[in-house]
């Protein structure tokens, strides 16, 4: 796969998403897993990517880690002692993507967070693109996707949104599949009226415009949605999405019509 090309129109890459996520629904092992997502992040403009659990990449511990930042970086972490990441100490204030230039917005950066941008930039980490993934009640996680020299690829940053979630939750599929209590069942069916809400938030629209398509009033449509996360145990509607879209209670034929 190619990195895009910087006239390729909306649908093309929504349809190359669409496809992603397809093959993350289906994939069998991590080690796939990575291949794609590098894949595609490369086809996106971004040389290096992440997802994991948040556990600072100082230190070795369980959870999902996933990816292909070079190891030596993470070793030189460890020997200077900058286990205080503030990429990921960003994501835990932020419910969208961000830049890494936008993380002085989020939090207060130390010398040590400095030092570790800097040590970053060295291992061709020099800025990127961040996803949260915080799930109620399980670790913190994100997915992140970095390039050697600026520019980031900004107009693709709503596509690397979308891959990010994807990713995290064929990541945090495979884990499940991997301990000895397996998965976490799908949840129970949702109703009509909250799955016409939610096909309709999948494909963009506010509860304003939901609520005159579907002839209800927004704090209904509020309510639906919120019924349906709540089904879902996510805190945001992105995850919700991608939850439902990974059990089938939504097709991407249905988001797409």
């Amino acid at each position: 796969m190619q990195t895009v090309r910087a006239d390729a129109d909306g649908r093309t890459i929504y349809r190359a998403v669409q496809e992603f996520a397809a093959t993350a629904h289906k994939i069998g092992s991590m080690a796939d897993l990575s291949a794609a997502v590098a894949d595609i992040s490369a086809w996106l403009g971004f040389d290096r990517f992440a997802i994991v659990n948040h556990v600072d990449f100082g230190r070795i511990v369980p959870g999902i880690r996933l990816t292909n930042y070079p190891v030596e970086f993470i070793g030189r972490l460890r020997e200077l002692g900058l286990t205080r990441d503030p990429v990921l100490r960003a994501s835990e204030r932020a419910g969208v993507g961000f830049s890494w230039d936008q993380i002085p917005t989020l939090i207060s950066l130390r010398e040590g967070d400095h030092a570790y941008m800097r040590e970053a930039a060295k291992f061709g980490l020099v800025n990127g693109f961040t996803v949260p993934n915080n799930i109620p009640g399980e670790i913190l996680g994100s997915c992140h996707f970095a390039v050697g020299a600026d520019p980031l690829p900004r107009a693709h940053f709503a596509a690397a949104q979308s891959v990010g979630a994807f990713g995290f939750e064929a990541a945090r599929r495979l884990a499940g599949e991997m301990t000895a209590q397996g998965p976490s069942p799908d949840p129970a069916p949702l109703s009509q009226r909250q799955r016409d809400c939610l096909i309709q938030v999948a494909r963009g629209k506010s509860d304003g415009v939901i609520a005159e398509i579907l002839g209800l009033r927004p704090r209904t449509v509020n309510e639906y949605v919120e019924a349906a996360k709540r089904r879902y145990v996510v805190a945001t509607r992105q995850q919700l999405v991608v939850r439902a879209l990974f059990s089938s209670e939504i097709s991407f034929s249905e988001v797409l019509h």
